[in-house]
């Protein structure tokens, strides 16, 4: 393998500096042997493919319950509810229960995000058939 040869360019060198060590060294050879756009598509949909699975979806809404606004941040396994009525919040909460929603509490400090009174946190146990209320 010769490297003298070898031309990366600025946009190819970024990626190149953001690999780890194994992948600098399957980055050069497939850059030798294939090419250098060859190499760059590889490791390019390589980091997109562990970015998307490693990539945690979170979903926020807000809810007037009762008159008062509760601000729902939702992420794969925890649920943040902040609110100027800790009422909202318990309705809300058992709502969730009754949905099927298996719920602990969790220590969470309240960010500078949350702009609301009332915070309180919840780590998804489990989901299941809604209870029925009868």
């Amino acid at each position: 393998m010769n490297l003298n040869e070898l031309e990366i360019l600025e946009d190819d060198f970024d990626l190149f500096v953001v690999l780890d060590n194994k992948e600098k060294i399957e980055f050069l050879f497939d850059a030798m042997n294939d090419g250098i756009e060859a190499s760059v598509t590889k490791q390019t949909s390589k980091l997109s493919e562990s970015i998307s699975l490693n990539k945690s979806k979170i979903r926020v809404e807000d809810f007037i319950i009762e008159g008062t606004r509760l601000c729902l941040t939702l992420t794969n396994n925890q649920v943040h509810l902040n609110s100027d009525s800790l009422k909202a919040i318990r309705m809300f909460v058992n709502k969730m229960i009754n949905d099927g929603l298996l719920l602990w509490p969790i220590k969470t400090e309240k960010t500078v995000f949350d702009m609301y009174k009332y915070f309180k946190a919840y780590k998804i146990i489990a989901r299941g058939t809604p209870i029925s209320s009868n």
